[in-house]
């Protein structure tokens, strides 16, 4: 040790004589002349500090020699792996810091046979700094694999899970979209799933269409709701929620089940939808025909909400779709058929909207009411919905 330190200080006293561009080379020269890995990792100390990017063939060639040369035998030498691991570590930390691309296949081979989950983590986290993006389909199904929760060591999957999501993060490619989401959805500790949640709100300035692919391919009713979550929770323009909503309702309208826990999954991600047009003031083509049919399939909470949802749409179609509907009430009605209470509710929802649409469709189904006996509580409500559409 006191050989080092000694080797070391007058290598400290060389160097201070030298002009700053000469000081990292002289560093590296002292470097190569090192015999041992100690002494390497020593000298290696004063060559990070610099994050000189002219070194980075030097720390390429250091790095080869410690994966694949005469010093990659300390890693398979109990002896020596800890000072190998040390030093591997700081090299690809560095080659991370200065961009060193062209140390990115020996560093992901350093990933793909690394047993220590913080040397993995460095490589991964390096990969990402240096922008790799070759490698990100690899990183990708890391993660993804990672995400199904097969190991026995957690704690090692969740330091390589971090910065598999820090990796895809910097990267900022579509294809770390979905490993992204299932881990912020994952067996994981609070700080792996949030900052996943963050790594996927940040990679694009439009995660919608990756966001709707998600949503269209998960197996799980909570997933694809969840997927609707993140896109809402986006930076993502209105219109572009709009179609993630309207996306989410298509899903949501797809499937029929007996099991009730997956019927209420299924209701959840439509109302959840319906509340996402209604609150962002967006609607679309398809969305009156949709929220047609989720007055069908609906209970009663989805059926108000889906009505409501016309209304807040106010296009031609969807002012047809409220006011056929309660023309069909109104036939009833005047046939002696007089809606149950839950029905009147109905009925009381589908009033409320057509004055809310704003549009003169709905006219005539509203006048119609004052001939088929309803109650003067329910004409009120008729009158009114007449006076904000210039009915009256």
């Amino acid at each position: 040790m006191r050989k080092l330190l000694l080797i070391i200080g007058l290598a400290g006293v060389l160097v201070a004589s030298v002009t700053a561009d000469q000081e990292g080379e002289s560093w590296a020269r002292l470097y190569r002349r090192m015999p041992e890995i100690k002494q390497k990792y020593a000298v290696m100390q004063n060559i990070i500090p610099l994050d000189d990017r002219s070194l980075e063939p030097f720390l390429v060639s250091s790095l080869d020699e410690l994966v694949y040369g005469e010093l990659s035998h300390n890693r398979t030498d109990k002896m020596t792996y800890d000072d190998w691991e040390m030093l591997t570590r700081t090299i690809i930390g560095e080659l991370g810091d200065i961009k060193g691309l062209s140390g990115a296949p020996a560093i992901w081979d350093v990933v793909g046979t690394a047993e220590v989950p913080l040397l993995k983590a460095e490589g991964l986290i390096a990969l990402g700094n240096i922008r790799a993006l070759e490698f990100a389909p690899e990183i990708a199904l890391l993660l993804r694999n990672l995400n199904f929760n097969v190991r026995e060591d957690r704690d090692a999957a969740e330091i390589e899970a971090y910065a598999a999501i820090v990796a895809l993060e910097k990267m900022k490619v579509d294809i770390g979209y979905e490993p992204l989401f299932y881990a912020s959805i994952g067996w994981y500790q609070d700080r792996v799933t949030d900052y996943a949640e963050e790594a996927l709100l940040s990679i694009s300035n439009d995660p919608i269409p990756m966001m709707i692919e998600i949503m269209e391919h998960a197996s799980d009713y909570s997933h694809k709701r969840l997927a609707l979550e993140v896109a809402l929770k986006s930076d993502a323009s209105a219109s572009g929620k709009g179609t993630a909503a309207v996306s989410a309702l298509a899903e949501g309208l797809k499937y029929a089940e007996n099991d009730y826990e997956r019927r209420r999954e299924l209701a959840n991600l439509r109302i959840d939808a319906i509340t996402a047009l209604i609150t962002l003031g967006e609607s679309a083509p398809e969305s009156p025909l949709l929220l047609d049919n989720a007055i069908d399939e609906g209970e009663m909470d989805e059926k108000l909400i889906a009505i409501q949802a016309l209304g807040s749409d106010g296009s031609d179609g969807a002012t047809e779709i409220l006011a056929r509907r309660l023309s069909e009430f109104n036939e009833r009605q005047a046939s002696g058929l007089a809606p149950d209470q839950e029905e009147i509710i109905i009925v009381r929802q589908l009033i409320y909207a057509l004055g809310e649409s704003g549009s003169q469709i709905g006219i005539q189904a509203l006048k119609e009411m004052s001939f088929t006996g309803y109650t003067p509580a329910i004409l009120r409500q008729a009158d009114e919905a007449l006076a904000k559409i210039g009915g009256n």
